[in-house]
């Protein structure tokens, strides 16, 4: 097979409208690799993908295993490039996980993004080992690239194939290896997106709580303090002045946390009025004497927003580490503790005092109240209907627990559930709600109406005890064991606590025929990792994402990667918390499988939402 003895470009274009194929030939191909000019740039997105040395994905492997098919090469792998090699995140027929950088073809593919790189024989590139891959090996002597084009400038990768033998492709093999490259690429894009969406508040920029987390992993401190900062009147803002004066205030109060950590702290943003502090290398008492004073008069200074002067008072709360918790967690919980007696004293800053643990101790002066509840079956389950987009007809339900008070009536889940969690009782809480709504579930089923699906949430005790699958399974039994009846929902609070535990248990819920939906998706602890690695059928996107997804093109933006993602993933898509039409408008258009709100229906008693059923119509 002849090679002329310069650098040729071929620009032809297949039916498929390909971009243009490169071949080097002998005398261009230096012996050293080949450094793009944007090199710096290059590296730095490179680690911004996080895909060095982590496990291949599905995906991945699907991509790759394809490109062999479609080539009819024995060897395919998904390579990416950094400093010193070329790893194989997925590789098809190629025995070892990277080669040096210099001795491989695809340093050069990633120079120019536009093209594919092809050598049709390379035993006549003088600098190449054909047995680059060990002396046991196949030799490699044809090669094909396609760069991974995940930003403007040089490429993190490539998609390439190889064989034993010389040869070329064909123009339509060049066309498919292409567009599995182009996939390839958009779905690390939508990973990265992902992953900068669940690991930053979009508003104002900050780490949320898993990046905070990482932060302070990796600083390793051996001291320091914590300090919880709640906007009081944050709600209140927001009902008088409209939520764009209550963001933009964040906004400032998340630039004067800047100012103030500058250098000194690290921050985060946990939930709307909710940031996290952390100040290493402190000593408590001599931050309460210096810092804490003018942490608190600088957030309760005046703001001025869209020519509004707003004072936002603030409560604070503080503790110190190791002192109060000698691990994250444990510090923010004394930090959290301290807060809640700051607001139950309706003080400015409280520090953490193991004396007087107010949550908790509140927790548990309820616990008496909730087991006598319990026992004159005073907990209720209300139902709120889901619905499919395109037909706005229910298609499930989700069970929510409501205490009916013989002397204050309803009482919000908000007041108890926390209580319920912190002494365990949950556990014997969530038994009743799965009971209920088995019962429930064969009423209307016997009354001839169409009975959805009915989804039970799963606290952190129940999946840590390991009496869910049990639970589960004396429910489906009182009504002959059909599992068409129930669905669970985990949130991401409870997955990343003990994720192994949490996979083998829900395992087992699916092996009884109940799928699995993670609730909340998005809204702080979100990582792509778990979401392939857990059996689960469903993900529930937070309603803090759809609440602005009319109004804000970001809030778009965002719920529509995680619509992508979970599609390409087979998983079906919830929106929670669509109140309008607009939502519902824009859900529909990103291909949003289900939706959940109150534009649809309220949660509503057993009995009121059998009316809903008769009706057997769509809903608004």
């Amino acid at each position: 097979m002849e090679i002329a003895p310069i650098l040729r470009r071929a620009l032809t274009r297949s039916n498929g409208g390909t971009a243009a194929r490169l071949s080097l030939v002998p005398g261009t191909l230096h012996t050293a690799a080949l450094v793009p000019s944007d090199e710096a740039e290059r590296l730095s997105h490179l680690a911004e993908l996080r895909v060095m040395d982590t496990p291949a994905e599905d995906v991945d492997e699907g991509i790759v295993q394809l490109a062999a098919q479609i080539c009819g090469t024995p060897m395919a792998a998904l390579t990416f490039v950094d400093a010193e090699r070329q790893w194989y995140r997925a590789r098809v027929g190629i025995p070892v996980t990277e080669v040096a950088r210099g001795r491989s073809f695809c340093s050069w593919t990633i120079s120019d993004s536009e093209r594919i790189l092809e050598i049709p024989d390379t035993a006549q590139v003088n600098w190449f080992d054909t047995r680059v891959h060990g002396p046991s090996s196949p030799p490699v002597r044809f090669y094909a690239g396609v760069p991974l084009r995940t930003r403007d400038g040089s490429a993190a990768g490539t998609l390439c194939v190889m064989d034993s033998v010389p040869r070329a492709l064909t123009a339509a093999q060049r066309a498919q290896l292409e567009t599995l490259a182009r996939t390839m690429s958009t779905q690390l894009k939508l990973r990265q997106d992902l992953r900068i969406a669940t690991r930053t508040d979009r508003l104002t920029g900050l780490p949320n709580w898993l990046q905070f987390e990482g932060q302070f992993e990796s600083a390793k401190p051996a001291r320091g303090v914590v300090c919880f900062v709640r906007m009081r009147a944050l709600t209140q803002i927001s009902s008088a002045h409209g939520f764009r004066v209550a963001d933009g205030l964040l906004t400032q109060v998340a630039d004067r946390l800047r100012r103030l950590a500058e250098g000194r702290a690290f921050i985060g943003r946990i939930k709307r009025g909710l940031f996290l502090l952390f100040f290493p290398d402190l000593d408590a008492n001599a931050f309460a004497a210096m810092q804490a004073t003018d942490l608190s008069a600088e957030l309760q200074a005046p703001y001025t927003v869209s020519g509004l002067t707003i004072v936002c008072p603030v409560h604070l709360g503080f503790a110190a580490f190791p002192d109060d918790g000698r691990t994250l967690d444990d510090v923010v919980n004394a930090a959290d503790a301290a807060l809640q007696l700051a607001i139950e004293r309706d003080e400015p800053a409280a520090f953490f005092d193991k004396s007087v643990d107010a949550a908790a101790s509140a927790h548990y002066r309820l616990e008496p109240q909730l087991r006598q509840a319990l026992e004159r079956n005073e907990f209720v389950n209300f139902y709120q209907a889901k619905v499919d987009m395109a037909s706005r007809r229910i298609v499930g339900v989700e069970a929510l627990i409501r205490w009916v008070h013989p002397e204050r009536g309803l009482v919000p889940p908000s007041e108890f559930v926390p209580a319920m969690e912190a002494t365990g009782l949950i556990r014997e809480v969530g038994r009743h709600i799965m009971l209920r709504a088995v019962a429930d579930w064969q009423r209307w089923q016997s009354a001839g109406l169409p009975a959805p699906r009915i989804a039970v949430n799963v606290a952190a005790a129940q999946l840590r005890h390991g009496e869910l699958v049990r639970h589960l399974g004396e429910a489906l039994s009182a009504i002959g064991g059909n599992a068409a009846a129930l669905g669970v929902e985990v949130t991401e609070s409870v997955l990343i606590g003990n994720m192994d535990q949490a996979i083998d248990v829900l395992t087992q819920v699916r092996a009884l025929g109940i799928p699995v939906a993670i609730d909340d998706f998005g809204t702080g602890y979100s990582s792509l990792a778990y979401i392939v690695t857990l059996p689960i059928d469903e993900v529930k996107i937070d309603r803090s994402f759809i609440r602005k997804i009319a109004v804000d093109s970001a809030y778009r933006d965002i719920v529509g990667t995680c619509v992508n993602l979970a599609r390409n993933l087979g998983l079906k898509v919830v929106a929670e918390g669509v109140e309008t039409r607009e939502q519902a408008r824009e859900l529909l258009a990103l291909r949003c499988d289900h939706a959940q709100g109150f534009l649809y229906s309220e949660p509503l008693p057993a009995d009121k939402l059998a009316l809903l059923l008769q009706r057997d119509g769509p809903l608004a």
